[in-house]
């Protein structure tokens, strides 16, 4: 059966999805480190010198891969500056604000573990998000909030930005529905494979 609605294919979906990743989340419990043996060559191709470049991360939840153990600490290691996340204001809008493991974290306006407002606004260079299904064309389907896509739209508008899909390699998803507001990402991380969606 297909549904002609992208809308209504995506909530469809994230059932099914949602479903899934908990499953791969079980059978791969060693996916926080192996992200980052898979990352160290591409990443460190295209970010030869990362002083001085924020990378914004996410505080995970539910059965997403958590970025913030080893991931961050290599990041950190190679000289990036953090970020995660933060909902804000009456109209939900997404800021990215200076993060450095051990900082405290709080519920944002969409309930989500944040920074404090009161921690500097960055605009990230690379920005990894999570995602509950990819396909290798770099559509992702996220939770159903839109947060990331308002945030990245702005972001692209004003600068280059690398979005980096993380999730497993099972969350590859063949079809994905798409709409005309959907952020593609620029590449996808799993365990055990980079997938180059933009070659420039």
């Amino acid at each position: 059966m297909t549904i002609a609605d992208p809308a209504v294919a995506k909530a469809a979906l994230r059932l099914f999805v949602r479903n899934r990743r908990k499953e791969l989340a079980r059978e791969h419990p060693e996916a926080d480190w192996m992200i980052v043996e898979v990352a160290r060559g591409p990443l460190t191709a295209r970010f030869p010198d990362p002083q001085g470049k924020v990378a914004a991360l996410y505080a995970g939840i539910g059965a997403e891969i958590d970025a913030r153990r080893h991931l961050a600490a290599w990041l950190i290691e190679q000289g990036w500056t953090l970020a995660l996340p933060r909902v804000e204001g009456e109209d939900g809008h997404m800021v990215f604000r200076q993060w450095a493991p051990g900082d405290a974290l709080v519920h944002d306006e969409a309930g989500l573990n944040a920074p404090e407002e009161t921690q500097p606004a960055l605009e990230p260079d690379l920005v990894i998000t999570p995602l509950l299904a990819f396909d290798r064309e770099g559509r992702r389907l996220g939770q159903g909030g839109g947060y990331y896509d308002r945030a990245l739209d702005a972001l692209r508008a004003r600068k280059r930005v690398f979005v980096l899909g993380l999730g497993y390699v099972g969350q590859e998803t063949q079809g994905l529905p798409d709409e005309p507001h959907d952020q593609r990402l620029d590449a996808i991380l799993t365990e055990s494979e980079y997938i180059a969606v933009q070659e420039d």
